[in-house]
C-alpha cells in the first residue's frame, strides 16, 4: 500500500508498507498514500495550491483504502463462515484488488483456493450511450496480460494457483470453460465484478450462475458509478435482471465507498 505516515516529535515520519511509491510509472505523492489523517485536515493555506492532479491522487488513495478495508472483511467472512470456494475477478486493471485478495487469503491460510483473473487485457469494449463517465472509452484501462503477470510474480503469493483468462467476456466466457470449472468440483467463494459496463456484466453473471453457492460473496465495484448513480442502469441493472431471471437471491452485505455494493448469495 505504499507509504504509511505517523506523527512523531512534531514532524512526519514515513515507513514503507510494503512496497515503493509507484503507480504505473508515476510517483505516488506521499501525503496521500493510505490516507493519513492529516490529509483530511488540510486548511485553507494547505489547499492554496490544490490541483486536479492532487485531487486525482487523493481519490485514487481513497478508492484503494476503501477496497482494501472491504477485502479484509470479505476474506475474513469466507474464513469465518466458512465458505469454501475459489476467487473470480472480472476486470483486473492494475491488479490492486487481485493482490489484496491474495494477501488476505494467505493470512487466513486459504491454501486450497484457485484465483481466476478474467480480462480482455485490451481495455474497455465499445461503450453504450448511457454511460456518463467521460474516462470510460473503448480501450481505456488497458493492461497487458504480461504486465499483469509481472505484478503478480513480484507479489509472490499463490503463484501456482493463479489463472488468467484473456478476452472480452462475450467471447471468453464459453460453455466449454464453464463446464471445465464445474468439473473441478469447486464453486466460487468470492467474486469481484469490476467490468464497469452493463454489456460486460450481463455475460459474466450468466456465466457465474451454476458456479455460485449459498454464501458466495459478490462484490459489484461500479454499482453506483458511470450511469449517473442510477441503480436501474449499468451493472446495477445487470444485477437486478440476473436476480429476476434466476433462483438466486442476493442479500445486501457491505457497501464500499460511495460506488460499490456487495451481496451474499442464497
Amino acid at each position: 500500500m505504499g507509504w504509511w505516515w505517523r506523527r512523531q516529535g512534531g514532524r512526519s515520519v514515513s515507513s514503507k508498507f510494503p512496497g515503493d511509491v509507484d503507480y504505473f510509472g508515476r510517483k505516488y505523492p506521499r501525503e496521500f498514500t493510505c490516507l493519513n489523517s492529516a490529509t483530511f485536515l488540510l486548511n485553507g493555506q494547505d489547499l492554496a495550491d490544490w490541483s486536479p492532479e492532487k485531487q486525482g491522487w487523493f481519490l485514487t488513495d481513497y478508492w484503494l483504502v476503501e477496497r482494501y478495508r472491504f477485502y479484509i472483511a470479505a476474506v475474513g467472512y469466507l474464513s469465518g463462515a466458512p465458505v469454501k470456494g475459489d476467487y473470480h475477478e472480472y476486470g483486473i486493471f492494475g491488479a490492486h484488488t487481485f493482490r489484496m485478495v491474495l494477501t488476505e487469503a494467505k493470512k487466513h491460510g486459504l491454501d486450497d483456493m484457485t484465483f481466476y483473473a478474467f480480462d480482455s487485457f485490451a481495455g474497455l469494449p465499445e461503450v453504450d450511450s448511457e454511460v456518463r463517465t467521460e474516462s470510460w472509452k473503448p480501450g481505456t484501462m488497458a493492461m497487458s496480460e504480461e504486465e499483469f503477470k509481472g505484478l503478480i510474480d513480484a507479489h509472490g503469493i499463490y503463484l501456482d494457483r493463479i489463472r488468467s483468462i484473456k478476452g472480452f467476456y462475450s467471447d471468453s466466457l464459453t460453455p466449454e470453460l464453464q463446464r471445465e470449472l464445474l468439473a473441478t468440483g469447486r464453486k466460487v467463494g468470492l467474486v469481484t465484478l469490476d467490468c464497469d459496463l452493463y454489456q460486460s456484466a450481463v455475460p459474466v453473471l450468466r456465466f457465474l450462475e451454476p458456479l455460485l453457492q449459498e454464501g458466495t460473496l459478490l462484490y459489484v465495484d461500479d454499482y453506483y458509478a458511470g450511469y449517473g448513480g442510477s441503480p436501474r442502469k449499468g451493472v446495477a441493472r445487470a444485477v437486478e435482471e440476473f436476480t429476476q431471471a434466476t433462483p438466486w437471491k442476493l442479500h445486501p452485505y457491505l457497501n464500499v465507498g460511495w460506488w460499490g455494493k456487495s451481496f451474499i448469495c442464497y
